[in-house]
């Protein structure tokens, strides 16, 4: 009795949170051409110009020390890793500091708007609140 209450249950979570997606999509989905949409859309497409530039920065880093390492007969490994690269550089040779730039990210291109806030935060607190109640009731 208890599998077939636990399967019900996930049925109707699972119907809740289909419809609200699809709320959510039709409210802030590419369809309507909203303002705080393609704001959104345009700060994906710089996120992903930055990220493109910053993973060939970090490849061009791997090479430089890939290279400057074989050049000083420390050629012990070859990294792939570009983190680990770096820290046994700045390691073994303190007088020259290397540092990749920041890693870009969303926050960076993309601040949503208090509307957009403002919903998302009401749908995380009625699914929560409604979410808290099955739990409730279905424990009690």
């Amino acid at each position: 009795m208890a599998t077939v209450a636990v399967i019900v249950g996930a049925a109707i979570v699972n119907a809740i949170a289909f419809t609200v997606g699809n709320a959510l999509y039709d409210k802030f989905g590419r369809t309507d051409g909203s303002e705080e949409r393609s704001r959104h859309d345009k700060a994906a497409e710089d996120l992903q110009k930055a990220t493109t530039a910053w993973n060939q920065k970090r490849m061009e880093t791997l090479d430089f020390i890939n290279n400057e390492v074989k050049h000083k007969n420390d050629a012990r490994n070859t990294f792939d890793n570009v983190d680990r690269a770096l820290e046994f550089y700045n390691q073994t040779h303190p007088d020259t500091k290397i540092s990749l730039p920041y890693r870009p990210v969303l926050e960076d291109f993309y601040k949503p708007s208090p509307e957009h806030n403002y919903y998302e935060t009401a749908v995380a607190t009625i699914i929560g609140g409604i979410a808290g109640y099955a739990a409730f009731k279905l424990l009690h």
